[in-house]
C-alpha cells in the first residue's frame, strides 16, 4: 500500500508531462506557455532607467534670461513709481516676476558646475519674493501709509543686494546673468518741530487751543465748513498751543504715526486717522471790564472716562 501512494505520485507526474506534449486539450499549451514565462523573467533583465543628460550652458543661459528679464522689468517700475497707485501696481508686478522666475529655476536640471549657485540663486530668489509680498502686504493692512513707505521698507531690505550677490556668482561661471537693481530711498523718520504750523488759515481771534501729545507723533486740524482752519504738528509726549483762533465751531481731526511725508501731508508708517465726536466751540465776549474768551484742551492719548470719544475715518475725510 505505501509502495502504490509512491508509485501513483509517480505516475500523475508523469501524466502531467504527457499532456505537455499535448493532448488536444489545451492544457499542454497552458503548461508551455507558463514554462516559458517563466524562462523569460529568469533570462531577461529588467530595463534600465532612462537618464536624462544636464542642460547645455546654452540653454541654461537661454533659460536664466527667461527668467530674469520680466523680473527686471518689473523691479525697475518700483524704482519709477512716483504714486500710491503706481507703487501698488509695481509691487504687484514684481511679486508676479518673482513667482514665475522661481517656478521656471526650480524644476531643471542644471549643469554640473552650475548646481550650487544655482541652488543659491533660488534661496535669493525665494527671500526677493518674500520681501515683496512684505510690502504688498503693509500696504493692504496700513502698516506702510504710502507707496514711497512700500518702496523704502523693500528698498531697505538686503533681499535686492541678496539676490544680486547671488547672480554675480553665477555670472562668475560664464553664463549671462544681470539683475537691474533700481535704487530705492531707504526708510527715514522725518518729523516736523512740535508745534510747526502745517497749514495756517485765517487766524484772528482770542482764543487758544492747548494741546497734550499723545504716543505718537500727530498733526491736529481743526475744520470748520468742511474746510481746514489750521492744522499744527504735535510730537509724541509734547505739548503744543496755538493763539489767536477765530470764534466758530471746529471739528477736530487728528492723524498721527511716524516719518512725517510733507508732500502727502501725512505719515508714511504706522498711521492713523480720527476725529473726536465732540466739537469745540470758540466764543469771545466783551463788557465794559474784561473780555471773555475760550481756553480748549484736547489730549491725544486715550484715557479710560475721557470727556470727548474719538472715531476712525479714512484718510480722505480729514480736510486739507
Amino acid at each position: 500500500m505505501r509502495t502504490a501512494v509512491h508509485t501513483g505520485a509517480l505516475v500523475l507526474t508523469g501524466v502531467l508531462l504527457a499532456a505537455g506534449c499535448g493532448s488536444g486539450d489545451g492544457d499542454g499549451d497552458w503548461l508551455r506557455d507558463l514554462q516559458s514565462s517563466a524562462t523569460a523573467d529568469e533570462q531577461e533583465p529588467p530595463p534600465s532607467p532612462s537618464t536624462t543628460p544636464p542642460m547645455s550652458d546654452t540653454a541654461y543661459d537661454a533659460l536664466l534670461a527667461e527668467a530674469v528679464e520680466p523680473l527686471n522689468t518689473a523691479l525697475a517700475g518700483i524704482g519709477k513709481a512716483k504714486s500710491d497707485k503706481a507703487a501698488d501696481e509695481a509691487f504687484t508686478a514684481a511679486v508676479t516676476a518673482a513667482g514665475e522666475a522661481d517656478t521656471l529655476l526650480r524644476e531643471v536640471d542644471t549643469p554640473d558646475r552650475a548646481d550650487l549657485a544655482h541652488q543659491d540663486l533660488l534661496t535669493a530668489l525665494a527671500g526677493l519674493s518674500g520681501q515683496l509680498e512684505s510690502a504688498q502686504q503693509g500696504r493692504t493692512d496700513g502698516t506702510l501709509c504710502t507707496g514711497r513707505a512700500a518702496v523704502a521698507r523693500f528698498g531697505s531690505d538686503k533681499a535686492l543686494g541678496t539676490l544680486d550677490d547671488a547672480a554675480e556668482a553665477v555670472s562668475a561661471l560664464g553664463y549671462t546673468l544681470d539683475i537691474a537693481a533700481p535704487k530705492l530711498p531707504k526708510e527715514t523718520n522725518k518729523r516736523l518741530p512740535n508745534g510747526r504750523m502745517v497749514k495756517d488759515g485765517s487766524r484772528g481771534g482770542r482764543g487758544v487751543l492747548k494741546i497734550d501729545g499723545g504716543s505718537q507723533d500727530a498733526v491736529v486740524t481743526f475744520a470748520r465748513g468742511g474746510k481746514a482752519a489750521f492744522s499744527v504738528y504735535v510730537r509724541k509726549n509734547a505739548k503744543a498751543q496755538v493763539q489767536r483762533i477765530s470764534d466758530g465751531t471746529y471739528t477736530i481731526y487728528f492723524t498721527s504715526g511716524e516719518d512725517w511725508n510733507g508732500s502727502a501731508r501725512g505719515f508714511n508708517r504706522g498711521c492713523a486717522h480720527e476725529k473726536f465726536e465732540k466739537k469745540a466751540p470758540f466764543r469771545t465776549t466783551s463788557t465794559s471790564t474784561r473780555i471773555t474768551y475760550t481756553i480748549f484742551t484736547i489730549g491725544l492719548k486715550t484715557t479710560i472716562g475721557g470727556n470727548s470719544p474719538v472715531s476712525p475715518v479714512s484718510p480722505g475725510a480729514i480736510p486739507k
